[in-house]
């Protein structure tokens, strides 16, 4: 290559030096000062021990029996039944946790509705005489769950649509 080409080059590598860095210095003293920074956080309720704690907690029973549909249902009901108690009022901050206990021989779920506020599911709860399909629980008869948001909650057993129960969650 001759020493004009190669001047040349040297020329232009220079000129594009000088270009990156004066980008970077306009981008750091013009730009970057005025752009928002948006942080986004997510918070999860803290975990509350229901044995230490429990004033904090309520305690929901899948009743012995609940795998039975009751006199009279049909798939349009809205009976609330299965759960006891059947409606529970929470305060958030006093006693917004609660314990479902499943207490019957049957495997049952606690799954809040597609409409509710926020949503839960505790997934397969073992009962008394039976464990849940391999897979579909977590080999547990209790599921804990914290409310956040204040709502009605309407929930069911995805394995026995007649149960249903209903948490109502004040502010």
């Amino acid at each position: 290559m001759s020493s004009k080409g190669s001047s040349a080059v040297g020329i232009i590598v220079a000129i594009l030096i000088i270009g990156a860095v004066a980008t970077i210095g306009y981008y750091q003293v013009e730009v970057a000062p005025n752009q928002l920074v948006t942080t986004t956080t997510t918070t999860t309720a803290p975990s509350v021990n229901c044995q230490t704690s429990p004033s904090s907690c309520v305690n929901v029973t899948i009743v012995s029996g609940a795998s039975s549909p009751y006199s009279g249902y049909s798939q349009a009901s809205t009976t609330l039944y299965g759960y006891s108690p059947l409606t529970v009022t929470l305060v958030i901050g006093v006693n917004n946790t609660v314990v479902f206990t499943n207490q019957d021989v049957a495997f049952h779920t606690a799954t809040s509705a597609s409409t509710d506020p926020a949503q839960f599911d505790s997934t397969c709860l073992d009962g008394t005489g039976a464990t849940c399909p391999p897979g579909q629980g977590q080999g547990v008869s209790t599921y804990q769950f914290t409310f956040t948001v204040p709502g009605t909650y309407l929930y069911h057993c995805d394995y026995h649509p007649w149960m249903q129960g209903k948490i109502i969650v004040l502010a």
